[in-house]
């Protein structure tokens, strides 16, 4: 590797004090054939310097030239200011053609002289004169909004012995048939990580406004108190509209880590087991699929929630790579919000009469109807005697579909 000369005379300096302090013959034939193989000397150039006394650092040499162009500054900063502040590389071709057009708005005035010195200044000196201006986009401050919201919304991970029901993981899942060009379907997801109940909604995009309004439609949907929601880090979660909504509410809101899908492994799960293998991988970008998703989703969420048993890790135990766990008796969503009693008495009812009335062998095969998309099957046309709308917090109720 090639030295430099300022590196060159330093380290002769410090060898050129250990040869000539020394009196040992042998330490001085040693420091001789360092400073060769260190610096390719020949053996007897080496000795001659190492003899010299240390050099002095030199000062630095100040140039006193007059500075040049100073007529045609004042120009300049009015050129750079009409072209919004551009770096040197971008002003300088510009300058000329644009000093003239602003003096024939009678903006400036133009002189031979200046007209030469604008012709004659160079890129480098340009960009030294632009370098001592203040230019307003400095003052621009820095955060980006995005950045802003993520130091609102702190990174966290739910515990997996979490027993208080309420708290929420929200995911997207895209339909976008292996291409993201153009505009299509997402299915927001959402699942309570306590008892595993479960909701979801199509929506057309991904804007921020849209998936606030689909959350914030299920929440006011959901049959039990909610004091926590945990997302990953998208864009269309960690929006103004959600963190001020959780702020107005009192809810906890918290972020993934980065690259970390087991950080939302509750919401993960129910993807593939109630999305993808349910709708799959196909395309869905129209208006019409988005309603036909949202119609599976009604049929599919109450025969999930009240029919269909999980389980959960009870205990969990790591050892070495190898991670040993247990897992309670397989029981429905419903049979846990019951357990838990977090329901009050008009919600309870509803949901026993739902348990009741509905039979799961017709919602299955009613779901597989409507999978293959039966032109003669429509959300009229299913007939079970049962309306599937539940009345949830707020109010409001979910899309009704008599089955």
């Amino acid at each position: 590797m090639t030295m430099s000369v300022k590196s060159r005379r330093e380290y002769l300096n410090t060898m050129r004090q250990r040869y000539q302090q020394t009196t040992s013959r042998t330490e001085k034939t040693k420091i001789i054939n360092e400073v060769v193989k260190v610096l390719n000397y020949h053996h007897k150039h080496a000795t001659t310097v190492l003899n010299q006394p240390p050099s002095a650092p030199k000062p630095p040499v100040k140039r006193h030239r007059p500075l040049k162009y100073l007529e045609a500054m004042p120009v300049i900063q009015s050129v750079w200011e009409a072209l919004d502040y551009p770096c040197a590389e971008r002003l300088h071709p510009m300058l000329l053609p644009t000093a003239e057009i602003l003096a024939k708005h009678d903006e400036i005035f133009l002189t031979e002289e200046i007209c030469e010195q604008l012709s004659q200044i160079s890129r480098a000196t340009l960009a030294r004169r632009l370098a001592k201006w203040f230019s307003p986009k400095q003052s621009l401050p820095q955060n980006k909004p995005a950045n802003k919201i993520k130091s609102e919304v702190p990174i966290d991970v739910y515990s997996w012995d979490e027993d208080k029901p309420g708290a929420l993981e929200i995911d997207l899942v895209e339909h976008n048939g292996g291409s993201s060009l153009g505009q299509f379907a997402y299915t927001l997801n959402m699942v309570d990580i306590v008892t595993g109940y479960s909701r979801r909604r199509a929506t057309l995009g991904k804007g921020q406004k849209g998936i606030f309004k689909e959350i914030k439609l299920i929440i006011s949907q959901w049959p039990f108190t909610i004091w926590a929601l945990h997302s990953d880090g998208g864009s269309e979660f960690l929006s103004d509209h959600l963190v001020r909504f959780c702020k107005e509410n009192g809810l906890e809101f918290s972020r993934g880590r980065p690259y970390r899908k087991n950080d939302n492994a509750h919401v993960e799960q129910k993807n593939r087991q109630y999305v993808r293998e349910m709708v799959g991988y196909e395309r869905y970008d129209t208006p019409e699929e988005v309603a036909w998703l949202n119609e599976v989703y009604a049929l599919l969420d109450a025969y999930v929630n009240l029919f269909l048993p999980m389980r959960k890790v009870v205990f969990k135990e790591r050892n070495g790579a190898k991670t040993k766990k247990r897992y309670d008796t397989a029981q429905t969503p419903f049979q846990r919000l019951t357990e838990k009693d977090v329901l009050d008495d008009n919600m309870k009812t509803a949901l026993l009469k739902q348990y009741y009335t509905l039979n799961p062998l017709a919602l299955h095969r009613q779901l597989e109807k409507l999978l293959a998309k039966e032109a003669s099957v429509t959300s009229s046309d299913l007939n079970l005697g049962m309306d599937l709308s539940v009345t949830g917090i707020g109010g409001h109720k979910e899309q009704k579909i008599k089955c």
